[in-house]
């Protein structure tokens, strides 16, 4: 109870704090100001953080449980809503297939090949996954009781980074296994997901970006769009590596260092664009239905612009997300109340 009691008032003197703000009215430069001025949450003293010349970041920690083992992850800040449309629909996803097929110091499957001969199997522990605005790289749970595993982990991470082949025969051979993916991963949820967007995102470039992309395109795309977006959006200062796991911190931070120092800073690199939804005085509402759709649901949605970036590590921002947490909680408890009473009342009712 005292820890509910202290949270709720963190969250009012965040909630003054931001009502105060916004009776003022301030401007985006003394927003920005005050948020430069705002204490930042430490980071723990066991976690080493340093960031290339080129750009790249890096998060390194030790730790033993479970001994012998470790995370090796490669986080880029990009996604399908970065795809040119629709000469480059569905290719960010696509990239994240190639990787697998071929890079400079891995050439065809010799990743799959060599990860599995240290007792890694694909999809359990040599994954990765494609949203809207980023792209992970993981080898999850890898044995590196050989130093040379970390060295190696290290060197197919830096080759997604940067020396993806994206050999047109391999991209050839691939489209099939897309197009078997999108055909497997469009159920009912899916379809109805896609057909939400416009409602969600209104008139923006997300109200169409299907993260897959449409099957016609996918069969016959021009491979240089692969590697176009590739070159555009692949560069160190989008870029994060993070290693966890029971591993020689200072000799990680070393070979980051070695291994992920060749890549050269981006010229002139593409910047993102930010998303922003116009502000609509009714409320949308639609029904979608589906052949397949085996049980019903309502969803309602309240947009509003994103906190900016540099809030996210002060406790403002940690309490606003706790604040939004609470609230949606609360509204579902409440709507999960109404539910039975809103049954019990349509099936009194006469049917007609």
């Amino acid at each position: 109870m005292k820890r509910i009691i202290s949270i709720l008032a963190l969250l009012g003197v965040s909630m003054a704090f931001a009502a105060g703000l916004s009776a003022q009215q301030p401007s985006r430069e003394q927003m920005e100001a005050m948020i430069a001025q705002m204490p930042k949450i430490p980071n723990s003293d066991q976690l080493r953080i340093g960031r290339l010349d080129n750009g790249l970041t890096y998060y390194i920690r030790h730790n033993e449980l479970p001994a012998g083992r470790a995370e090796f992850y490669l986080a880029t800040n990009v996604g399908a809503i970065q795809e040119e449309y629709p000469s480059q629909d569905g290719l960010a996803h696509f990239l994240e297939h190639m990787c697998f097929n071929g890079t400079e110091h891995f050439p065809d499957k010799a990743i799959l090949d060599y990860l599995r001969s240290i007792g890694a199997e694909f999809g359990r522990n040599i994954n990765a996954s494609t949203g809207f605005e980023e792209t992970q790289y993981m080898l999850n749970n890898i044995p590196v009781e050989r130093e040379s595993v970390v060295d190696s982990c290290l060197m197919i991470l830096c080759d997604y980074s940067h020396f993806v082949l994206n050999d047109p025969v391999e991209v050839d051979k691939e489209r099939g296994v897309i197009v078997e993916e999108r055909r497997q991963r469009r159920t009912a949820q899916w379809r109805s997901m896609e057909r939400s967007l416009p409602l969600y995102f209104g008139d923006t470039k997300m109200s169409y970006t299907t993260l897959i992309g449409l099957q016609e395109h996918l069969l016959s795309f021009d491979p240089q769009a692969l590697v176009d977006f590739y070159h555009t959006w692949y560069h160190p200062d989008m870029q994060a590596v993070v290693v966890v796991g029971d591993i020689d911190v200072d000799r990680t931070e070393q070979k980051i260092q070695e291994i992920f120092g060749v890549i050269p800073a981006c010229e002139n690199p593409r910047q993102k664009a930010i998303l922003e939804l116009a502000d609509h005085d009714e409320p949308r509402v639609g029904v979608i239905t589906d052949p397949e759709t085996v049980s019903p649901s309502v969803e309602i949605l309240w947009h509003s612009p994103a906190n900016p970036e540099s809030i996210n590590a002060t406790i403002v921002g940690q309490l606003s997300d706790i604040a939004e947490y609470l609230i949606g909680m609360i509204m579902n408890e409440r709507f999960s109340d109404i539910l039975p009473l809103m049954t019990r009342l349509n099936e009194s009712r006469p049917y007609l």
